[in-house]
């Protein structure tokens, strides 16, 4: 399974992004959402992520 990542971009909104095992990215978000719960919601509409590793 794609390892997936949510941080906070500059503008203090959250994004996420999925991976492969290399580092590449397969996948991320679009848009910035104020809530992180939103952001989570989207990437598992947007494919296989189970789980979110909070990138800092």
């Amino acid at each position: 399974m794609p390892k997936c990542e949510i941080y906070q971009d500059v503008k203090g909104e959250w994004r996420w992004r999925r991976t492969n095992k290399k580092g590449d990215i397969l996948a991320y978000a679009t848009e910035g959402f104020e809530k992180r719960e939103d952001c989570e919601k989207n990437g598992k509409e947007e494919g296989p992520c189970t789980s979110y590793k909070l990138k800092v």
